[in-house]
């Protein structure tokens, strides 16, 4: 699981495809008219022009029905040549390996990946070799038995010939790979053991955005880094406010199913001493805790410098009265004193206010007065930036200004964005993360879900209860407080009886301290209402109280309520969970791959097929190559052309993309000779003078010129094997990152391939053997 499917950009891959070509087929034409006329002389130039001409033609001319039987020829010659004899050495590593591959003692999902692995491993490698020696032995031999002379006279454009090649080629090697195929897929089905045969599906992940929080709880972008070389995975610390939190999308019931939320993770636990015999054995706890924070969506981006640290961080807990204190002194530093808060504090803050007005205008209608006074700031330090000595006062006044108008918005609607912003924590059971466990960590969570609520769910829930019971008229009878209002608050079993019973206590002990009052009805004089006496609304009236512990409850399960995941849980499909590690002086890894959500599952056949369509499209592209180096070059040397193509596009593709782009340490390729000659390092330099030096450098220069064309002209190969690792993970092939890339990759070399060859075949000359 250490992948995250990024989908396939196809106009901007396009744009790119068009650009490229274009360059070789201009330098390739500008090339062959300068060779052309260095060889003819001036009448070159009408050679070439004649050459270009009669190509085209022989483009607008292409018969279907030509191609189509030299197709049919090439198909009936293939098998004549015993290409076909590849399934006798299929037939017979499948009749023994299972005697090999099979291991009771390896864990379920290695039992199965390791099946998967040899069929489409052997797929592949087998038909490879077919495959090349076809492709570049079929036109030199017809050149070299001269039966190709036969045909050409007919006449047949050469154009067609290669085309009818490479389809009869690519056909048989399809046949084969089919067969191959489903004769793979019946094997994997028999010969995985019974036990672990349920785990023979394509599992659909879902991945999510990863970010993390520091032990402050300050949104961060990595976590920590605990000296690992691999710096793949970041780290939480145990028993603090750090989390690891992954925002899904798109997670609805239609999606997921109705039964709840399937995750799998993967973490990697670090320990800084060895902890208690269970602790070893059972790992590190940790666990997943189900977040509804949109405060901490809109200002997590927050994060200015110490100057205005107070306001961001008041503002992700709720506070914002306090908010709005802080920003009353920072209004006031401003004024007085602006050269003491860096320009770069400026500028974050600049940053963070566009996240959070862009969030929440979308998030609730509203709060749309409040992204507009928090867009008015946001222009006004964003002018931080054009400061002038004669700009400066007024710049700064203008922030002030601003600053003094949203604390004033803040002060005035704070009771209205705490409601509208409402935080709502779930916590899951705990649950162990080993260092060297087995198996992946799946949870199920449900769509009902029972668990004790935080300090500000449990407040919100007591003062809508309340609320809905006293409107109702059941909290007061005849002046007093109702003797039934436990009762009433038990209906729909909303409260257990000793939490209703608690909560009783508590309003008679707020009512007999004056705190809460027995008023009129302001609708109906006749009816009397609890109102808290200094007008606080019911929410600040029971955080207050909650945060105070006089709501401690008496019930073994505590405050347990009742969530549904889609509806409380999720915002329009988002769903946000965050990872803590519960252990003291522990830590516990995590990278963005690490946790998913799993879809409804599809058949193993799904992604197997998909698999053995990126295998097939690898092997057309390699009969492709085959028959273009075929029409260059000799037979021998088109095979050798070939492999060497593959072997760099499949395991030297990245590396070069490394080099090109300044990713790779180290000098250039003849500086560094140079050094190894003078047995010299890179941290002391050539020993050459100042021309030498450059002159080195102009040579590194331009052989990085020629990798980077290189690099583009041959095929990224590894794009064809990412079907088969993420089915070999268990998991189902996207179509988007997986199939997409390699169609468009094969597409891609496809048409220029044939053009090449057509070209290359056309002006060649048939006698030269």
């Amino acid at each position: 699981m250490d992948f995250n499917p990024i989908p396939f950009n196809v106009l901007f891959s396009l744009g790119q495809w068009f650009l490229m070509v274009a360059i070789v087929a201009v330098a390739g034409l500008a090339l062959t008219l300068v060779l052309t006329i260095a060889r003819n002389g001036f009448a070159g130039n009408r050679i070439f022009w004649a050459a270009l001409s009669s190509y085209a033609s022989d483009l607008r001319s292409l018969s279907p029905r030509r191609i189509l039987a030299i197709t049919n020829l090439t198909f009936k010659e293939a098998v004549r040549r015993k290409a076909l004899y590849v399934f006798v050495v299929f037939a017979v590593l499948l009749m023994f390996a299972g005697w090999f591959i099979s291991d009771s003692n390896e864990r379920p999902e290695l039992q199965v990946n390791v099946h998967i692995t040899f069929v489409l491993t052997t797929i592949a490698w087998l038909i490879l070799p077919a495959a090349i020696f076809l492709s570049c032995w079929g036109i030199p031999e017809d050149i070299r038995l001269r039966s190709m002379h036969t045909v050409v006279t007919k006449p047949v454009p050469r154009l067609e010939i290669v085309l009818g090649r490479m389809l009869g080629f690519g056909t048989v090697t399809a046949v084969v790979l089919a067969i191959m195929g489903v004769i793979g897929l019946l094997w994997i089905e028999r010969v995985v053991p019974e036990s672990v045969r349920h785990r023979l599906v394509c599992r659909v992940p879902v991945f999510g955005y990863l970010y993390f929080m520091d032990i402050e709880g300050r949104p961060r972008d990595e976590g920590i880094n605990v000296g690992d070389t691999w710096k793949y995975r970041s780290y939480i610390q145990g028993n603090t406010q750090a989390r690891a939190v992954w925002v899904f999308s798109n997670i609805t019931a239609n999606s997921v199913g109705d039964e709840g939320v399937r995750i799998e993770s993967r973490f990697e636990a670090f320990r800084t001493m060895k902890g208690t015999e269970k602790s070893v054995r059972e790992g590190i706890e940790a666990q997943f805790t189900l977040i509804q924070n949109p405060r901490d969506l809109a200002f997590s981006g927050l994060n200015p410098g110490a100057s205005m640290q107070d306001f961001a961080e008041s503002l992700r807990a709720g506070q914002f009265r306090s908010a709005s204190d802080h920003l009353k002194k920072i209004a006031e530093r401003v004024r007085t004193a602006p050269k003491d808060i860096p320009s770069q504090d400026f500028t974050e803050l600049t940053n963070g206010l566009y996240q959070a007005i862009a969030i929440l205008k979308n998030y609730d209608s509203k709060l749309i007065p409040f992204s507009e006074q928090l867009e008015k700031l946001q222009k006004a330090t964003a002018e931080v930036s054009k400061v002038s000595e004669a700009s400066g006062n007024a710049v700064y006044e203008s922030i002030a200004t601003e600053c003094d108008s949203v604390s004033d918005f803040l002060k005035t609607n704070a009771d209205d964005l705490q409601e509208s912003l409402a935080r709502l924590e779930v916590p899951l059971e705990p649950f162990g993360v080993a260092e060297f466990h087995e198996g992946d960590n799946v949870t199920l969570i449900p769509r009902k879900i029972r668990a004790i609520a935080d300090s500000e769910t449990l407040a919100r829930f007591l003062a809508t209860r309340v609320d809905e019971v006293n409107k109702s008229g059941k909290l007061v009878e005849n002046d007093q407080f109702s003797d039934s209002a436990a009762a009433a608050f038990e209906e729909g079993e909303a409260i257990s009886p000793l939490n209703a019973e608690r909560l009783v206590t508590v309003l008679k002990e707020q009512i007999d301290g004056g705190i809460v009052q027995i008023v009129s009805d302001e609708a109906d004089s006749s009816r009397k209402l609890l109102r808290v006496a200094d007008g606080r609304r019911w929410f600040a009236f029971f955080d207050d109280l909650v945060r105070r512990d006089m709501l401690v409850s008496p019930d073994p399960e505590g405050w347990a309520m009742d969530f549904d995941l889609f509806k409380d849980l999720t915002k329009d499909g988002t769903l946000r969970i965050e990872v803590a590690c519960l252990d003291d002086q522990m830590y516990l890894g995590m990278a963005p791959g690490d946790l998913f959500v799993h879809l409804k599952e599809r058949p193993f056949w799904v992604g197997y097929s998909k698999a053995i369509l990126t295998t097939g499209l690898m092997l057309l592209l390699v009969v492709v190559l085959g028959v273009t180096a075929s029409c260059i070059v000799k037979g021998p040397v088109a095979v050798l052309f070939t492999l060497t193509i593959f072997i760099v596009g499949q395991f030297f593709q990245e590396f070069l993309q490394r080099i090109v782009g300044g990713h790779e340490p180290g000098m250039g390729m003849i500086e560094s000779a140079a050094m190894i000659l003078q047995h010299r390092n890179p941290q002391v330099g050539m020993d050459a003078s100042e021309a030498t030096l450059s002159f080195v450098k102009a040579l590194d220069f331009i052989s990085r010129g020629l990798l980077s064309i290189a690099s583009n002209i041959i095929p990224n190969f590894s794009v064809f094997s990412e079907a088969s690792l993420r089915l070999e993970k268990g998991f189902d092939v996207p179509v988007d990152s997986a199939v997409l890339p390699a169609a468009a990759t094969f597409l891609g070399f496809l048409v220029p391939c044939v053009l090449l060859a057509g070209a290359c075949l056309k002006f060649r000359e048939l006698e030269s053997k």
